[in-house]
């Protein structure tokens, strides 16, 4: 059993504090941890609910950093663990983070993969879109799901040929590279070619 002496605000980082007991150090806690936890000065705490505190504190810093991490785009599952990972938090706090996350709607992987897919459908390819995708961490068969509903590309494909042609001269080699490098399957690459009017260009020279 010990008494807090002294409680101080951290200079680097504004949400946590740095609790003494007896005179020395003893830990750095998020403030609203502390204060939830009846940490004030004069204050009696032993060993194990000081431990617990700095369980909840590492679970509360972990939720709030997830928070501001999820707050510039939506992320899955998988970037906010490996984020917090990253961040070294210890597992259990990740997983904590992460399954609150999960109840407030904020993580959403299906929802993810839907939107990405409504969003992207029209600038880029299947291809592009399931490689991207998958480096996210999403679940493969989520992707297979919503590329699989989306049909052919071909008139995608055929805006981004004439978008292309606006701003370049034509050449069927470099127009297929650059349709095939924003992820368009073959197929469509050739419909959206062959729809400029141009059968008699060399297909196989390719």
């Amino acid at each position: 059993m010990g008494k807090v002496t002294d409680i101080k605000p951290q200079k680097r980082s504004k949400s946590r504090v740095n609790v003494y007991i007896d005179g020395e150090f003893a830990v750095a806690l998020e403030a609203v941890t502390a204060k939830a936890g009846g940490v004030t000065v004069g204050a009696e705490i032993d060993a194990d609910a000081l431990s617990r505190l700095c369980r909840e504190s590492e679970d509360e810093s972990a939720l709030s950093r997830a928070f501001g991490y999820i707050s510039r785009r939506m992320r899955t599952e998988s970037e906010v663990r490996k984020y917090l990972t990253e961040k070294k938090y210890p597992p259990s706090s990740v997983d904590r983070a992460v399954a609150r996350l999960k109840e407030y709607g904020y993580i959403d992987d299906e929802e993810f993969v839907r939107s990405y897919v409504e969003n992207k459908r029209d600038t880029r390819g299947k291809l592009r879109m399931r490689r991207d995708l998958a480096l996210c961490g999403a679940d493969e068969k989520l992707i297979d799901g919503a590329i699989g509903d989306m049909g052919d590309q071909r008139e995608a494909a055929s805006r981004a040929a004439e978008k292309y042609l606006r701003t370049h001269p034509y050449d069927y080699r470099k127009l297929c590279a650059r349709l095939s490098s924003m992820g368009f399957e073959w197929e469509d690459v050739r419909a959206a070619v062959r729809g400029l009017g141009k059968e008699t260009e060399d297909e196989e020279s390719i």
